[in-house]
Order: structure tokens, then sequence, then C-alpha cells
């Protein structure tokens, strides 16, 4: 089998499996690599991305009776442009509050402090989820103190905005 034929097997059944079924693999709780960092470029979905389009291309190359040096070349840059432009427009919409990582999924659920925060400075809670504790930097307008029980208000740039929890519904 080809390495490009495998390439987009692989990448874009990856691809197809995540726009289907959902995807939410970046860094739990919304922690991200800074913008600057080589990291940041590197997300599982502009990998898949990658994957898939250099398969397909290498594939579509093949087909067109291109060999060798051209085929990969064609290949290179294609997966390389739909892999920046994913990581890109991605860690865009972030910046811009438009994708959450899934902590929207957390407002109204309660936890315990695990880092209190301070001002200007994000604290760490934990808090379960369908039977798994996820944690996630928090920010808060009240006192707060490690074991604290919170709950989540809201979401704002990846960072969850708690108050303390007395345990009463209100």
């Amino acid at each position: 089998m080809d390495f490009y034929l495998l390439s987009l097997i692989v990448g874009g059944g990856l691809l197809l499996l995540s726009l289907v079924g959902g995807h939410d693999a970046d860094a739990p709780g919304g922690e991200h690599p800074e913008t600057g960092d080589l990291a940041s470029w590197f997300s599982l979905r502009s990998v898949v991305s990658f994957a898939a389009f250099f398969g397909l291309a290498g594939t579509v190359a093949g087909l067109l009776g291109l060999g060798g040096a051209g085929r990969l070349v064609m290949a290179l840059v294609t997966g390389l442009a739909v892999g920046a432009f994913t990581s890109f427009a991605f860690r865009l919409a972030r910046t811009r509050g438009e994708v959450s990582s899934g902590a929207g999924r957390l407002t109204g659920r309660t936890g315990k402090v695990l880092v209190p925060p301070a001002p200007g400075r994000p604290g760490k809670v934990a808090v379960t989820v369908a039977g798994q504790i996820e944690h996630a930097l928090a920010r808060s307008a009240d006192p707060l103190r490690a074991g604290d029980s919170i709950i989540v208000l809201g979401v704002r740039g990846g960072v969850l905005d708690v108050g303390a929890w007395d345990g009463r519904d209100s």
C-alpha cells in the first residue's frame, strides 16, 4: 500500500470521526500553549488535518502522473498549508472565546479549589463531570482557599469563573 494512501485513510478517517463524533482533544480546562510557542502549532486537530491532506494531495498527485519529488512537494505543501490554517483558525477562534475546549459544559457544576486564585492570577479547581475529575484554571471575585467548595458560573477565554459554594440551592 502506498504511504500517501495510508496517510489519507488514517488522517481522513480520524478527521471524519472528529467531525461526526465531536472533537474535544485540546488540553483539559482550556490550558493551551502560548501563541508564540512552537508547540501551539501542533494540536491534534492540525496534525490530523496535515495527515489527511498530505495523503490526499500525494494520492491525487500520483493519479495525475507525478512521481518522486514532485509528488512529495505537492503533498507537503498541501498538508502544511491545511495544517497551519487549521491551527491558526482554531487559535483565532479560541482567543475570541468562540471555542471553549469543552469548558462550557462545566457551567453549573460544583467542585473544589486546588490552588486558590489571586487577583491577576488564576487558580486551579477540580470539577467532577460524568464520573471524571476535570482540572481547570479558574478565577473568582470571592476569597477562596484550597479545599473550598465552588460552583462554576461561566467561562471566559478558557478560564472558569467560579464562586464560593455553600452547597445550598438558591
